[in-house]
């Protein structure tokens, strides 16, 4: 009976062990699993991500301008702009970078929707919302912080958030002034500066964009300056009874 007894519990420990090794089998394989799938998705979120090197600012592509900026090219300038903040500011710098990071990153997905594409600011706001849940459910938890930022940003909760939509209206008149330059067509681009006209707050930004209208102004006063002389220089050649007709 000892014996029997003895069989028995060596079978039923042998059978739990097998029952074990399965398991184990089995929550490896789902930790594999889970792990390759949790790759797949940071991949594919860094895809979306890395799309944006290669997506060009809509408002620049419908004025025609040659070799434009691209959307991660916006927000990596705004994010450089951050590290000009000091003490003084009475700014979260760090959160600043942040948010000027993340606040077109729906553009990877929705692209760059400006009022001039037939689609309303409640739809705007929605497509936007949809694509960064998207986004974010890529990376969670870590996405949880993306959203929060990108919801600071969108209804200016601080003011770090209204900073950088500062910072926002900063690069691009800096940028239409750069093209302007450029392209030899200074006042081409006049309505980037109409539009944000009397819209900065913080008086940092609003120090740096008197220096761009001033050195536009300057430039604009220099080809006035030009194209009446050259004007000039015309008429008294058309009158120079030396020239001959």
């Amino acid at each position: 009976m000892s014996k029997f007894r003895n069989i028995l519990i060596r079978k039923l420990c042998e059978a739990k062990n097998l029952k074990t090794s399965k398991l184990n089998l089995f929550s490896s394989s789902s930790v594999r699993m889970s792990e390759q799938k949790s790759s797949a998705n940071i991949l594919e979120f860094l895809e979306l991500v890395g799309s944006l090197k290669h997506i060009k600012r809509t408002g620049w592509v419908l004025r025609n301008v040659d070799n434009c900026e691209s959307i991660s090219g916006h927000m990596y300038r705004m994010s450089m702009m951050t590290f000009l903040i000091d003490d003084s500011l009475k700014l979260d710098r760090l959160k600043c970078m942040q948010l000027a990071l993340v606040h077109d990153l729906a553009e990877s997905i929705v692209g760059d929707i400006t009022p001039f594409c037939g689609v309303s600011k409640e739809q705007k706001r929605n497509m936007e919302m949809k694509a960064m849940e998207d986004i974010c459910k890529l990376i969670e938890p870590k996405g949880n912080q993306i959203m929060e930022l990108f919801l600071e940003y969108e209804e200016g909760k601080s003011s770090e958030a209204n900073f950088v939509k500062d910072l926002d209206r900063l690069d691009m008149v800096l940028q239409a002034f750069e093209y302007e330059r450029r392209d030899n067509c200074i006042s081409k681009h006049q309505e980037f500066f109409d539009s944000t006209e009397g819209k900065f707050e913080h008086p940092f930004v609003k120090s740096i964009v008197q220096e761009i209208y001033n050195q536009r102004n300057q430039s604009i006063s220099n080809l006035d300056k030009q194209v009446n002389g050259d004007s000039k220089n015309n008429f008294n050649l058309k009158n120079d009874p030396t020239t001959s007709r």
